[in-house]
């Protein structure tokens, strides 16, 4: 993972950061925390390790400040029925909060220790802040209500919210679908492919959120795969899976 792992908060408005009291919240989750610096803009923690922290950076900052990403995440969302224009109508300010390892780390700590300081970022926020926020989670190319975050995280665990599921015709071949996951890389695994036809979408979605999901906790996948570059952008590992109807239907 290059840089840090970052997801962006676009909300109605913000009056600021206060850091002291992000750190009193974060000292909740872990005594060792240590505030760096930072003001009503930006504000930088340290989380110790056996060796070298981890950075965490909290700032406010336009919401096109990632114009590009944004644009990307609109197109990877299809539940997303929302224009940038109206959207940026009604989400004046974001908060971009950053998790920055100085070294690789296992997956589900990063992740487990992201989703803490996240879930202390949004605490702050008034609920009718909350009500109308998008998380715009960066690493999965895709947009979050406050609302479908926790539905994620209830319903599949830390990687509901931190993997997104694509369904493209990305072959050219008629008939022929792509679906792939976005979000496990960035996490330090493959991400998965499969190429199929004739079967719902929907079903293959579920199929691959199962198999996330054995993968974040270690398991066996339990079907065939090849290492394979990423057949759509961003180009990143994969996995291409061949995935058996009659094996998977037991899932």
């Amino acid at each position: 993972m290059s840089g840090g792992y970052t997801v962006q908060v676009l909300v109605s408005e913000h009056r600021g950061l206060d850091p002291h009291a992000l750190h009193d919240r974060l000292l909740d989750w872990r005594a060792d925390v240590a505030l760096v610096g930072g003001d009503a803009r930006c504000v930088r923690f340290a989380i110790p390790t056996e060796d070298l922290p981890l950075f965490v950076d909290i700032a406010c900052a336009p919401p096109e400040v990632y114009a590009q990403a944004l644009c990307d995440a609109l197109t990877w969302t299809p539940r997303w029925h929302e224009g940038w224009s109206t959207m940026a109508e009604r989400c004046q300010a974001s908060i971009v909060v950053t998790l920055t390892p100085q070294r690789p780390i296992n997956h589900a700590s990063l992740l487990l220790g992201f989703l803490a300081i996240l879930d202390t970022v949004l605490a702050e926020l008034e609920p009718h802040q909350l009500a109308s926020a998008v998380l715009h989670w960066m690493p999965a190319q895709q947009l979050l209500t406050y609302a479908q975050y926790r539905e994620l995280r209830m319903d599949l665990g830390p990687c509901g919210p931190a993997v997104n599921i694509r369904i493209a015709n990305a072959t050219g071949r008629p008939g022929e679908l792509l679906a792939d996951t976005v979000g496990l890389c960035e996490l330090g695994l493959p991400d998965l492919q499969t190429v199929f036809r004739g079967e719902d979408p929907a079903a293959v979605t579920d199929r691959l959120r199962l198999l996330i999901r054995r993968m974040f906790v270690g398991d066996r996948l339990g079907c065939a795969w090849t290492e394979e570059a990423s057949m759509v952008p961003p180009m990143r590992d994969t996995l291409t899976l061949a995935l058996d109807r009659k094996e998977t239907d037991s899932w």
